[in-house]
């Protein structure tokens, strides 16, 4: 086996991390489920006492034995089980003296419980993996260096995929297949990549700034159909505007592209699509437009009115402000 901590615990709630977490791991263990000297065990669906005895046998099939347990919930938080108080303490005694030969992997999918002896007991001798969402600049680092793509590239696909891992890691294969081998473009990325909801709010964005009233009303509706609530959309709606305001407080102050991607942290690539508009719009109309949109969230969230009505009024508002 490769030269790998006798003992590796995965544990978090973020379960796109924790699945590239066991990937990788199990890549670098050389996992084969044909392997007779490698066993798997999901204890949701494996009687215990088997999981326990294999831990506990010598190897038969060869020098080294590697032991995976998956949804070992009794060290996490969640709140259920599958090992008896008994089966606990025979895992203790393990770890207190374990085999030589044996390797043991535990994946849980929640938070370890830091209460438990036995938790106690596994954060002294294992690896601990803990699965955090990563980071705009840590997603960005991370899929550089795996995709092969330049930063512009890969932060505008993080942009676009709402900052899911998976999601990313889907899309890129997506975009890589599109370009057929040639070096990958920010125009690949908008035609080959659906449309995220922070896509779907610029376009209502624009909508609004061209005063396309019916057309901004149909795509919340649309929007609302597919599961979007209109407290999130009119939230991402007042960062936009927020961001116009700021390009154009930027803009009269002379600042250059570079100055301005330096100090809103935003996307070259998307920030192009901004200065436009931000513009070519009066201050004093953005300022108003952002107010608006701030006094209806608090009216929505104290309960004044209905927040479908006043979304709509909303659109009908900003629409028609010159």
């Amino acid at each position: 086996m490769t030269n790998m901590p006798q003992f590796i615990v995965i544990s978090g709630e973020d379960e796109d991390i924790i699945s590239e977490l066991k990937s990788q791991l199990m890549a670098k263990l050389n996992f084969d489920p044909t392997d007779l000297s490698q066993s798997y065990f999901d204890l949701t669906e494996t009687d215990p006492d088997l999981a326990i005895e294999e831990l506990e046998s010598l190897p038969f099939f060869g020098d080294e034995m590697l032991v995976v347990f998956e949804n070992l919930w009794d060290v996490t938080t969640v709140k259920k089980t599958v090992f008896s108080e008994q089966q606990l303490e025979r895992l203790a005694a393990f770890l207190d003296n374990p085999l030589a030969s044996t390797r043991l992997v535990i994946i849980c999918h929640g938070k370890l419980d830091g209460k438990r002896r036995i938790v106690k007991q596994l954060k002294q001798v294992a690896l601990n993996l803990i699965a955090t969402p990563l980071k705009q600049n840590e997603l960005s680092q991370y899929f550089q260096k795996n995709a092969n793509m330049g930063a512009d590239i890969v932060n505008l696909i993080i942009d676009k995929s709402n900052h899911s891992f998976a999601v990313i890691r889907q899309n890129i294969a997506l975009v890589k297949t599109f370009a057929d081998g040639r070096e990958v473009t920010s125009d690949d990325v908008e035609l080959a990549v659906p449309k995220s909801l922070a896509d779907n709010i610029f376009d209502l964005t624009d909508l609004i700034l061209k005063g396309k009233t019916a057309d901004a009303r149909q795509l919340v509706a649309d929007l609302v159909l597919q599961g979007e609530d209109e407290i999130k959309l009119l939230a991402i709606l007042t960062n936009n505007f927020r961001l116009y305001y700021q390009i154009k407080l930027l803009l009269d102050k002379r600042y250059t592209e570079s100055q301005m991607i330096a100090y809103l942290k935003i996307n070259p690539y998307r920030l192009r699509f901004l200065v436009g508009p931000a513009k070519n719009r009066d201050k004093q109309f953005l300022a108003h437009a952002l107010q608006f949109l701030i006094d209806t969230d608090f009216k929505i969230k104290s309960g004044q009115a209905d927040k479908a009505f006043l979304m709509d009024m909303v659109l009908i508002r900003l629409s028609g402000i010159k």
